[in-house]
């Protein structure tokens, strides 16, 4: 090589093979410490307050178990866990919110059932079964058949009888059109052939006072509902779970009375954003069914009617996707449509 070649240096396609290699390597520098510090903030998690949102107003069941869901994992965890109520659109705001935030860890969903009555009735700005990552079950209860107090049926299977006899003329109460009041009832009647007519009220109080008062005929609802109120003391023709109520153990279950295929629950779970790290959801669900199968928890949830449900994340995920396909064929044969599909 000549002097004039050494001093020449190296062509164009040789500049531009190292630029390239030097740009992979700044590239890669630049990847690892940021999966390292993601490696890492999973390790430590957590390590900042936790926040479960309620898709509902304070007060209701959901709200209830929430704070006290939280109230033990803020123990537990050494964080704050607080709870933040976006009510909206029957949970669909709320819910929202959280298929919208960062899948850190840090923001959760604690919803019941009604996240599946949604998704088969609206139009939610997300995809039920893929926005969310399941943590876990907390807690289920059966729902009750109840009737007025003058009905002239007392048995589930009399009532079928006079529905039947009488189409269209038995009224049942819901909160609204779309609720799973008003899903659950229009199961029934597919399964049992009978048709009744739906009202709906802005709130459980109003419709309970209605079936009181004997201006209603007929209403599914729950414990947690009635407790404590005169609904409480009306006539109970059956449960809607696989088993008798302790409580009410004369009363029977759907299946048991008629020998329908209706055996259904109300459940409160635990949802994180789609993409949460699988450690942390792991962790998340660990504690939560730890929590939840302590002694004082099971007494809180009977309190409220129902009952410590603690679930795998694979089980709560199954559930859901259950619940939402058996919901949206009854609102399709139903005809119930609340936003457009």
């Amino acid at each position: 090589m000549t002097r004039k070649e050494r001093r020449a240096g190296p062509g164009p396609s040789t500049r531009r093979t190292w630029m390239a290699a030097a740009a992979a390597a700044c590239a890669l520098l630049m990847v690892l410490p940021i999966r390292a510090v993601q490696a890492s903030d999973t390790g430590n998690w957590p390590n900042k307050p936790i926040r479960i949102v309620v898709p509902f107003s304070p007060g209701g069941s959901n709200d209830h178990i929430a704070r006290r869901l939280a109230q033990s994992l803020s123990d537990s965890l050494g964080q704050s866990v607080v709870v933040e109520n976006k009510g909206g659109a029957a949970g669909v705001v709320g819910s929202a919110m959280v298929a919208n935030s960062a899948p850190d860890g840090y923001t959760y969903l604690f919803v019941s059932a009604t996240l599946a009555t949604s998704a088969a009735t609206q139009n939610p700005p997300y995809d039920t079964l893929k926005s969310f990552d399941a943590v876990g079950r907390v807690a289920e209860a059966p729902f009750v058949m109840l009737t007025r107090k003058d009905f002239p049926a007392t048995t589930l299977v009399d009532f079928i009888k006079y529905a039947k006899a009488n189409p269209g003329e038995i009224n049942y109460g819901t909160t609204g059109a779309g609720d799973s009041g008003h899903l659950l009832t229009e199961l029934f009647g597919s399964l049992s052939g009978i048709k009744m007519q739906q009202v709906g009220y802005k709130g459980m109080g109003p419709a309970q006072m209605d079936l009181v008062a004997g201006r209603l005929d007929f209403m599914i609802t729950t414990l947690a509902s009635i407790g404590g109120t005169p609904a409480g003391d009306l006539p109970k023709l059956a449960f809607t779970g696989s088993t008798r109520e302790p409580e009410f153990a004369s009363v029977p279950t759907v299946r048991e009375a008629t020998g329908l295929d209706y055996d259904v629950n109300v459940w409160w779970g635990l949802f994180a954003p789609h993409g949460t790290p699988g450690p942390i959801t792991d962790k998340m669900n660990k504690e939560v069914a730890r929590i939840v199968a302590l002694p004082e928890f099971k007494e809180f949830l009977v309190s409220l009617g129902a009952k410590s449900s603690p679930s795998s994340r694979a089980e709560m995920a199954a559930q859901l996707k259950q619940d939402v396909e058996v919901f949206t064929q009854t609102a399709r044969r139903s005809g119930i449509n609340i936003a457009s599909k």
